[in-house]
């Protein structure tokens, strides 16, 4: 292939030309190609318009806040799905590790039952034969 150098070669013509006054001229066709007669203006904000988008609106929101607060609740875990979850996952003492003092003792003071409650509890409990196997 042959070298190309622009500054010593004779430039290339790239086979656009421009009118003469071209420029200077453009705006008087461009009016010339408008019409003539007057074109009708439409409002942007009809009142119709205007009743028709308050309505859906209003129609939105009440739409959207019950789903709103109904989905807000939903976020809630239950007890079931969270022990669960804490046994697949971390065995107990992982789990009194991650514990602080305060945490520690506030669990002791919850737990602190008579004997009459845990028995009264496990006469009430379906599963007794489990607790007494386990």
């Amino acid at each position: 292939m042959k070298d190309f150098k622009l500054d010593k070669e004779p430039k290339i013509n790239t086979g656009f030309e421009i009118p003469d006054d071209y420029f200077e001229q453009f705006e008087a066709k461009m009016m010339q190609q408008l019409p003539k007669e007057n074109v009708k203006v439409v409002s942007l904000f009809h009142r119709k318009q205007l009743w028709i988008s308050s309505i859906a609106a209003v129609l939105l929101v009440m739409i959207a806040i019950p789903v709103y607060f109904n989905m807000k609740g939903a976020t809630t875990l239950e007890t079931a799905t969270l022990e669960n979850y804490l046994s697949t996952e971390y065995s107990t003492y992982e789990i009194v590790d991650k514990l602080s003092n305060e945490d520690i003792t506030a669990l002791e003071n919850d737990l602190s039952l008579s004997d009459d409650a845990v028995e009264a509890y496990l006469l009430d409990t379906q599963n007794l034969d489990y607790y007494l196997n386990q």
